[in-house]
């Protein structure tokens, strides 16, 4: 009885060190993704500059084009109560011609001054506003971070796929190599198209601002803008996994491309829910989601495709 209890503790013993050493290896790969997350946080703080620029350039255009067409539009409804000289899009102030100059001359300058003081040119600008002290230090504290994750994340994927190896076999590390990569392509795929949809998006919101009474002009919070285009790159970048998720659950032997061919109304009903749940909820937005996730439903049908070839290749009865 001694010897089986001993032999029961070893047993225990064993498992409870190959457990530790998983949580010892898992904190070593935790460790690891973090100084990717911070050293890649670091170069994003440092380029700053360039980063939010990029980051900025959708809305900054549309409140460009806003700001110049309300000017515009102020300065030919000033032109058209004024006479002569005065009634021109761009007023040109008149200059003198003789020396001294003539009472008509004269009179032209002090009829331009005169409409000036009278009728101010109303410049409704849009623009960005800090509303507290530390905003522009968090503001560029987010983009760096969030920039740091996008930039680190491969090497952080890498180090799960390495991880999780080991626990696998041979057989199951095989569809691992090819669906993190893939993985990885999709979601900068997905963010790249988040960026192009923000252009969209932002001509759509402010197109609004002309239902109000005028003018009613955009004073924007820069952190609520950020994380508004977090959420639109966030929401991309899961919806394109979908060619790795189909081809994950074909790996499992869960779904099958005859089933996927069966049921195309599932990948319509998919499409439909990711453009409805988009942050932006624009049409243009909306086209802009269901449309690629459309195409990669019908890529998936072929990926999954190339997986159950791949099964049958390595299958035991294959041979014979």
């Amino acid at each position: 009885m001694a010897a089986i209890a001993r032999k029961a503790s070893e047993r225990n013993d064993d498992k409870r060190m190959e457990l530790t050493e998983h949580l010892g290896e898992l904190r070593t790969r935790i460790i690891r993704s973090l100084w990717y997350l911070v050293f890649a946080s670091i170069v994003a703080y440092q380029f700053f500059g360039p980063l939010y620029g990029m980051l900025y350039k959708p809305l900054d255009r549309e409140m460009r084009s806003l700001n110049h067409q309300r000017i515009q539009k102020e300065i030919h409804r000033q032109a058209e109560g004024a006479k002569g000289h005065l009634a021109a899009d761009v007023l040109i102030v008149p200059h003198a011609t003789h020396d001294p100059p003539t009472r008509e001359e004269f009179n032209r300058l002090a009829d331009s001054l005169a409409w000036f003081r009278d009728h101010p040119v109303a410049t409704p600008l849009m623009s960005i506003v800090f509303r507290n002290f530390h905003e522009p230090f968090m503001v560029r504290l987010t983009i760096s971070c969030v920039c740091g994750f996008i930039i680190a994340l491969p090497m952080m994927v890498y180090e799960l796929a390495l991880f999780i190896t080991p626990a696998l076999t041979l057989t199951e590390r095989k569809p691992l190599k090819k669906l993190v990569p893939l993985s990885v392509v999709l979601l900068i795929f997905g963010v790249l198209v988040a960026y192009c949809t923000m252009f969209y998006a932002m001509g759509w919101f402010l197109g609004y601002l002309d239902d109000f009474p005028q003018p009613a002009v955009l004073m924007q919070d820069p952190n609520d803008y950020v994380l508004f285009f977090v959420k639109m790159m966030a929401a991309f970048g899961i919806a394109f996994q979908l060619p790795v998720v189909l081809m994950g659950l074909a790996f499992a032997g869960i779904v099958s491309s005859r089933w996927l061919l069966k049921n195309w109304r599932v990948g319509f009903l998919v499409a439909f829910l990711g453009g409805l749940f988009t942050p932006a909820n624009d049409p243009m937005s909306w086209a802009l989601m269901v449309i690629p996730l459309l195409f990669l439903y019908a890529v998936s049908i072929l990926l999954v495709k190339w997986v159950e070839k791949q099964k049958t290749r390595q299958s035991p009865t294959a041979g014979t």
